[in-house]
């Protein structure tokens, strides 16, 4: 089959990561690279033999288009694809107003586009893994995403860093539907956005889910814990590993001077498959939506929920209200 020629808007960090793995796909070739700054768009396109502009409508007359600007131009920009028709991946989080996301979906449902989210987590091997694990439902989840100081203006660390876990959140909990959303956050002094935000989310089926998010950490922090009712998974994102812990016997010592009690845990490490980098097998997702092989309509049904969530706790961490009950 013909290789499906992508139009890249963008050219920073991730547009150069988009970039990279694009040109090292089978399926798709980079045929535009676009950003306001001639000069850095001319540096990728070169690397990777492609075109370069400044115009956006130059990636409208490619087969698919990565948009990967800032958070606030993704909606002019996302507006301007759909309506010329053009498949499209969107950087996270598609807009910053549950609104305009609602609004993004909805046009590509109507026109039967094929419309992606940068969520590169859901592709993290650990994660298939753990779902393939998951014989019971989850009934506690717990899951840290902290990071050192970043410089660059990234808006509030909900839409920044927390959506992620919240995405994978409703990934690992299948079909249930969420009951209550609480948050709460911590912006430095003079600071225009919460760089901390915890929030603790409960799900019909009584699961419970606490998420921390920081940009103010001194180490790099992606895991997650999964707890049922027979196990409990220990997932490292960063390092890709799983740990999957079964506690089989507990037990008293007849002995009344004894000053602790005997347990026995079953300890496994499973081999985690590594099938690709993670931003590889989005862009083969994407490229599988594209073509019709992936449920489109699927696919939007999960940005709109993973937007929805993080919404309300978005809402929460502004001090709107303090308790949200989803109907």
């Amino acid at each position: 089959m013909r290789a499906v020629r992508i139009g890249l808007i963008g050219a920073g960090t991730m547009g150069a990561n988009h970039a990279r793995v694009v040109a090292g796909s089978t399926r798709a070739i980079l045929d535009v690279v676009v950003d306001v700054d001639q000069s850095r768009a001319d540096k990728i396109a070169e690397s990777y033999g492609a075109r370069s502009a400044t115009d956006p409508r130059e990636a409208l007359e490619c087969d698919a288009v990565l948009l990967c600007t800032p958070t606030d131009a993704h909606v002019e920009g996302a507006l301007q694809i759909m309506d010329a028709g053009v498949p499209l991946l969107i950087e996270k989080p598609v807009a910053l107003e549950f609104t305009e996301v609602q609004r993004i979906c909805q046009i590509a449902t109507d026109r039967g586009l094929a419309l992606a989210c940068g969520f590169v987590e859901r592709f993290n091997p650990v994660i298939s893994l753990a779902r393939s694990l998951l014989d019971d439902p989850p009934v506690h989840l717990v899951a840290l995403r902290h990071s050192p100081a970043d410089p660059r203006n990234l808006g509030s660390v909900v839409h920044d860093l927390l959506i992620h876990d919240v995405d994978l959140a409703l990934q690992l909990m299948g079909s249930e539907a969420v009951r209550t959303v609480v948050g709460a956050s911590w912006s430095p002094p003079g600071g225009k956005y919460p760089e901390i935000a915890d929030c603790t989310v409960t799900f019909d089926n009584g699961a419970l889910v606490s998420l921390s998010a920081s940009r103010m950490g001194q180490r790099k922090l992606r895991s997650i814990q999964v707890l049922t009712q027979s196990l409990l998974l220990d997932l490292d994102l960063l390092r890709a590993d799983v740990t999957v812990y079964r506690n089989v016997l507990q037990e008293q010592p007849e002995d009344p001077r004894a000053l602790t009690y005997r347990a026995q845990t079953i300890i496994d490490i499973p081999f985690v498959r590594h099938s690709g980098e993670p931003l590889a097998l989005q862009l083969d997702h994407f490229l599988d939506l594209v073509d019709g092989s992936a449920d489109r309509e699927q696919e939007v049904t999960s940005i709109l929920a993973s937007h929805a969530l993080a919404s309300k706790v978005a809402q929460q961490c502004v001090g709107v209200q303090n308790l949200v009950l989803l109907t």
